[in-house]
């Protein structure tokens, strides 16, 4: 799940700064629009592709991590051989300047975006135009209509219109999916991130209480409480490891174990995983004996536990890894559905994966987008040592 909420999180996610972990390039499937990147290195050398693998946009902008220089509404944030960001169209045209760490992807037509000078964050609109003015600790991005945001040290949500809606009175909040959101009502307490920069690699976060003051270290866990979109709790304190809703159910754990329960917390599939996944496409990834397989939502292991890692489903189909380290793709039923083997490969979205094949070597290794039966749409060479002042 995303980091709930607290001091820099909505740059780090949304800009893609802690997108280290993976090794290769993944589209978002948030993004609207079928430009696709590619890297031939990483000082200038960032362009993109089309469906059909027709080159778009020369390479010209700095790779920014493996996640970011997407495109979210129709705009992309990127970088140019200046060192000036700039978002930009889809034919690649500036649209207005930008930062990788001062501005948010755009969602519901807005992006966050931070002021240097105040320290404060507000709003902006596709033409640059502050549209909510910037008057907050923190901001998070627009979700079903609601943004959460900081006040006075607590967190709350606005509306479009820039509007508390839910007033500002938890400890910590995420981003509203699937109509709720997961939210700490108070601290002192230490919360464990989910996401790939987070636990075990970066401590857990300390939540203050309501007095500002820091927890100790040994203060307890956080317990997660959930909302509605009225703001209204559904239930609150069960449960201390917690990741988003998604098709109605979310994972959430004892500190133990892993299960699903629904929106008034009753548990629909027991505490009974060592770890687990948002469902998408009626299936989720579940570990068991260290192995990942994938359920449904009644909690039956449709694909059992055999694999080394697992991605979620996308398009009828999920990315995993065998003992021996390398993906291959799997349907709904287990099956492969393309007879390779790839070094490294993303999810299907918007009917492409990016993948990598050859030896491993990743300082110049062969590159490419593949359509769901295998075939070779762009291929491209990476060559990470150029541009790097002759290292």
């Amino acid at each position: 799940m995303r980091r709930l909420l607290f001091i820099i999180i909505a740059i780090c996610v949304e800009a893609g700064a802690c997108s280290w972990d993976y090794l290769i390039w993944t589209k978002s499937p948030e993004s609207d629009t079928p430009l696709f990147r590619f890297v031939t290195n990483p000082r200038h050398g960032a362009g993109y592709i089309d469906r059909q693998g027709r080159i778009i946009i020369q390479p010209q902008y700095d790779a920014f991590g493996n996640q970011g220089g997407d495109f979210f509404e129709g705009l992309a944030n990127v970088t140019t051989e200046d060192g000036r960001g700039f978002f930009i169209d889809a034919k690649g045209n500036r649209v207005m300047p930008a930062s990788y760490l001062g501005i948010g992807r755009f969602s519901e037509g807005m992006a966050m975006r931070w002021f240097r000078d105040s320290g404060k964050y507000g709003f902006i609109d596709h033409a640059g135009k502050l549209a909510i003015s910037a008057r907050f600790e923190a901001a998070g991005s627009f979700r079903q209509g609601l943004a959460s945001v900081k006040v006075n040290g607590r967190y709350g949500y606005i509306d479009r219109s820039g509007k508390l809606v839910i007033p500002a009175r938890f400890a910590s909040a995420n981003d509203f999916s699937d109509g709720h959101a997961l939210v700490i009502e108070d601290g002192p307490c230490q919360l464990i991130g989910y996401g790939p920069c987070e636990y075990p690699f970066n401590p857990p976060y300390m939540v203050p209480g309501k007095d500002g003051a820091l927890p100790a270290a040994s203060a307890p866990r956080c317990r997660y409480s959930v909302i509605d979109r009225a703001g209204r709790i559904t239930f609150a304190g069960t449960f201390i490891d917690a990741k988003n809703f998604s098709e109605g159910l979310a994972p959430m754990g004892d500190g133990k174990k892993w299960g699903y329960v629904d929106y008034s917390g009753s548990v629909r599939v027991p505490l009974q995983f060592e770890r687990a996944e948002p469902f998408s496409e009626g299936l989720a990834q579940v570990t068991s004996a260290r192995k990942m397989g994938f359920i449904n939502r009644s909690g039956a292991l449709v694909i059992p536990a055999q694999f080394a890692s697992a991605q979620a489903f996308s398009e009828g189909v999920a990315v995993v890894t065998g003992d021996g380290g390398k993906y291959f793709f799997v349907d709904a039923k287990g099956r492969r559905t393309i007879a390779r083997d790839f070094e490294v490969a993303s999810s299907f979205v918007m009917g492409l994966a990016h993948v990598r094949g050859g030896n491993g070597d990743s300082n110049s290794a062969l590159m490419s987008y593949i359509d769901k039966t295998g075939k070779v749409i762009f291929s491209y060479s990476e060559e990470w040592h150029r541009g790097r002042g002759g290292e």
